[in-house]
């Protein structure tokens, strides 16, 4: 069973009342995971503009979400990995 925490605060309001909630996600595949992280961040920038602090604990949530989020450089070796396999497709072995 895997666990994330959600704190919500909300920062305009004179009593900060913290909520928390708490899901256990049973069943659920790495990659499922990490999209499931990576989803309820989006949720957490969604909200930001609202005055709705969101704080996701979950185990490694940090490296989940710089890698989720960071598309160019993804990109960047994904083109570099085809580049050297299209490159080496003519030559005989």
């Amino acid at each position: 069973m895997k666990t994330v925490t959600c704190n919500l605060l909300r920062k305009n309001e004179k009593t900060s009342k913290k909520r928390t909630v708490t899901l256990d996600v049973e069943g659920i595949s790495q990659g499922q995971w990490s999209v499931f992280l990576l989803e309820l961040n989006l949720m957490r920038k969604a909200w930001k503009p609202y005055g709705v602090e969101v704080d996701l604990k979950a185990p490694n949530i940090r490296k989940i979400i710089t890698i989720g989020t960071s598309y160019k450089e993804a990109l960047r070796q994904n083109k570099r990995n085809s580049y050297k396999l299209s490159k080496n497709r003519g030559r005989k072995i």
